[in-house]
């Protein structure tokens, strides 16, 4: 890691766990940006990072939001359940639940198909290591023939 990449990493960081204290004091994503001097979509990444854990002491802070999180959700369900005959109650609770099934991982992954912008099905990418020295070399005479923009990596 080089000195740059390394000051990068600390700043990161520090960046994430200022973010995580920020929500766990109660901060809106909107809140932590405007506090450190970044996008709303920005403080969100960085409390998901630290959510995800870099290091031990991130993951602390993380736990302590998660669980926080977790009574926050409790608190807003226990005040709706009462109603929970009424409609408006019924979907602030299933967002609850929802909210409560991401944050704990409960759900299993979704499934999103690989398709391109028009909606056609993606090609899978080729896999050039099966590929011999001599046919890649091929492959690159090819690509420099016809003006090709973008060439294949190659060793």
């Amino acid at each position: 890691m080089t000195q740059r990449a390394s000051k990068r990493s600390i700043v990161n960081r520090a960046q994430i766990q200022k973010a995580i204290d920020l929500r766990s004091t109660g901060a809106s994503y909107d809140g932590i940006g405007r506090g450190m001097g970044i996008s709303k979509t920005r403080a969100y990444q960085l409390v998901m990072s630290g959510m995800v854990d870099l290091d031990e002491g991130l993951k602390d802070s993380a736990d302590r939001l998660r669980t926080l999180e977790l009574l926050r959700l409790d608190a807003i369900q226990c005040a709706h359940w009462p109603n929970a005959h009424i409609p408006r109650h019924v979907d602030v609770i299933l967002k609850v639940m929802e909210r409560r099934a991401k944050l704990l991982g409960l759900d299993a992954p979704q499934r999103i198909a690989d398709v391109t912008p028009e909606s056609k099905p993606e090609r899978p990418a080729l896999d050039l290591s099966k590929l011999t020295d001599g046919e890649l070399r091929e492959m690159q005479r090819m690509y420099e023939k016809a003006g090709a923009d973008r060439q294949p990596m190659m060793n």
